[in-house]
């Protein structure tokens, strides 16, 4: 753990302010949930949740059988990155997030596109020499309408109407899967 040398008082609420240069350089945005650690020289330890890593190996699980079902390739995120994909040639675990994906944040709503630069997805740069170039994300939403996350499926052919509602079924269903307070 390395020290910043900030301190805060808590208010009389039991309230403390993450200041704005630790929260842009986390990615920590007003709603995000936030996980509260304590070890036993009584240190309290702050850590970005992310409900979609926390259930990474069930959606290891869900990718793959996505995956199959739709014939493509199935990338799921969090509002960061990789959390779980199948049928894709290089290890893009835990990658952060390309542009596109964080266009869908932004518009929530589906967007199909092909692209030959396909690290717009996935930041890696290995990432565009990946076969498929035609996408569609999908946004994760939550039934109180926190973002979650993305499904993305891949394929080199192009994506018609079906694959599309496929990964709306499949955001659907993860949605709610996780819970968030």
């Amino acid at each position: 753990m390395k020290a910043t040398g900030i301190v805060r008082r808590i208010d009389d609420l039991g309230r403390v302010v993450v200041p704005k240069e630790l929260r842009d350089s986390l990615k920590i945005t007003e709603g995000d949930t936030i996980e509260i650690f304590t070890a036993e020289d009584g240190e309290i330890v702050l850590k970005k949740y992310s409900p979609m890593a926390e259930l990474s190996d069930i959606m290891d699980s869900y990718a793959n059988t996505l995956s199959k079902a739709a014939g493509t390739s199935v990338i799921i995120t969090d509002k960061d990155s990789i959390v779980a994909s199948s049928n894709v040639d290089i290890d893009i675990s835990h990658r952060p997030v390309g542009d596109r994906v964080k266009q869908v944040f932004d518009e929530r709503r589906v967007v199909t596109f092909k692209s030959n630069a396909p690290s717009e997805v996935v930041e890696h740069p290995e990432f565009d020499s990946f076969t498929a170039k035609n996408f569609v994300i999908t946004p994760v939403i939550s039934p109180a309408g926190d973002f979650l996350g993305t499904v993305i499926l891949a394929s080199t052919n192009e994506l018609t109407e079906f694959e599309s509602k496929i990964a709306e079924t499949a955001a659907s269903f993860i949605a709610k899967q996780v819970e968030v307070d």
